[in-house]
């Protein structure tokens, strides 16, 4: 198992997270939005920082959830300015936020919280939702322990354990989960169930029918892939696609269909595109103005890359063309090559299974790098899902 390791002082991703570690993205909830994690033991002297500066534009262009951890904390804004800032946050900031988890928040603020919700917006307290600690926090959104701060964990242990409802009634004993015929299982699974092993062109045909429909309905609408279904929707086609049942993807609308494709490849047990490949890979030219010797030295690579996994290699091009498709149309969907890769890179790239550590960091600074190392592995990520988009034709021979 590996462990990560702090990055050179020097580097720019270190910088970053060392002067403003206090809002970072932190992977995919269960809905594949980007997770982003808020620490209120991060938070600067109020007097030697504006906290209206703490969130930047980058973090609310797509749909997105926030998990906040309120405790512990040297410095805490004042309970007006909470009001304040609040009434003043801009609307897409409150938009695109489709779920806040709010942890270890003692009563005080959260009688605060509570009142600016019945004050300002009753429909923005339906997204707010309270943990008293982190194992209540896991019941309900997948956060790997390694992009929690230290602080937050030695806070939790020392907080006495929470009793559990008590109950009235014998529970039913829950029913056992059917197996999945379509999601988390591996390409050699799904080839073996849909009779397709040895077809070298295999491609899910979950993900045929999922790119079918966006290339017949979704391709010239505004954002695609940015915005969120609702979660009870998505949930329920989603199971009833694992059951084998049929679905009418008409009856709903394209965001979900677009959610249930990038789901397809987060729930992967292996990632289309390994963060080792992005480091093989290093720094790419410009697609446009590649010279013949790079886009080769590239091909090769790639080849070699999936020469024993045929199956990824068929679904990345498959995927990668389909997206090329969706840039055709970038003046009515507004989603140029870059757009696509900040929303399928978390998707489709991370590190193998064999190599994932998801300990708790034991010191400030190993969270600290393990922000700086997510942060590194994205913009890696991103820029050769760009590449692929664009030179995806050539690569792909």
């Amino acid at each position: 198992m590996s462990s990560i390791q702090p990055l050179s002082p020097s580097s720019p991703e270190y910088k970053a997270i060392s002067s403003f570690n206090i809002i970072y993205e932190a992977g995919l909830d269960g809905d594949s939005r980007p997770v982003l994690v808020l620490s209120a033991c991060h938070l600067p002297d109020p007097a030697t920082i504006n906290y209206d500066l703490i969130l930047a534009d980058e973090f609310v262009e797509n749909d997105y959830v926030l998990v906040f951890f309120s405790a512990p904390a040297t410095f805490r804004p004042p309970w007006l300015w909470l009001l304040k800032a609040y009434r003043a946050l801009d609307r897409k900031y409150k938009k695109n936020l489709k779920a806040l988890y709010v942890v270890h928040l003692v009563r005080s603020y959260r009688m605060i919280f509570d009142l600016a919700n019945k004050i300002t917006s009753p429909k923005f307290a339906r997204k707010l939702h309270y943990y008293s600690t982190l194992q209540e926090l896991y019941g309900a959104i997948q956060l790997s322990s390694q992009f929690i701060p230290q602080q937050v964990i030695q806070y939790d242990n020392q907080l006495p354990p929470v009793a559990p409802p008590r109950r009235t009634s014998v529970p039913a004993t829950p029913a056992r989960p059917l197996p999945s015929l379509a999601y988390g299982l591996s390409l050699e699974a799904l080839a073996k169930q849909e009779d397709c092993e040895g077809d070298a062109a295999y491609v899910p045909s979950l993900v045929l029918r999922l790119t079918d429909h966006l290339r017949s309905h979704g391709l010239d609408k505004e954002g695609l892939f940015r915005k969120s279904p609702s979660s009870d929707e998505l949930h329920y086609v989603k199971e009833a696609l694992n059951r084998g049942e049929h679905v009418d993807l008409t009856r709903y609308g394209v965001d979900l269909t677009a959610s249930l494709l990038k789901i397809f490849f987060m729930e992967l047990p292996e990632p289309l595109i390994s963060t080792q490949l992005c480091t093989d890979l290093g720094k790419l030219p410009d697609a446009l103005a590649c010279s013949p010797e790079e886009m080769q030295a590239i091909r090769d690579k790639l080849q070699e890359a999936y020469a024993d996994k045929p199956l990824s290699r068929n679904l990345l091009r498959h995927l990668m063309s389909f997206l090329r498709e969706v840039v055709e149309h970038v003046d009515q969907n507004r989603m140029n090559v870059h757009n696509l890769a900040v929303v399928f890179t978390p998707s489709l790239v991370r590190e193998a299974s064999a190599k994932v550590d998801s300990k708790a960091p034991s010191t400030q600074e190993a969270a600290m790098a393990a922000a700086a190392v997510y942060m590194k592995q994205m913009n890696e990520g991103m820029a050769l899902t760009q590449f692929l988009i664009s030179a995806g034709e050539q690569l792909f021979l």
